[in-house]
């Protein structure tokens, strides 16, 4: 490896940058675990009041 000397080092700059893919991303996993906890929520809301449809 090649050593790198003071002044390139303080030029060097790093980190991450929020992207619309990203954001689109995450706001599609937080729509997607809100639906699941809706459906959850209330399959186990009509299986505590009796209310299912019966298959056949």
């Amino acid at each position: 490896m090649k050593k790198t000397n003071y002044k390139k080092l303080e030029s060097i700059c790093g980190g991450t940058t929020l992207t619309s893919s990203i954001v689109n991303s995450f706001t599609n996993i937080v729509r997607l675990l809100m639906t699941a906890g809706q459906d959850l929520g209330s399959s186990i809301r009509r299986i505590g009041e009796d209310k299912i449809c019966p298959l056949q």
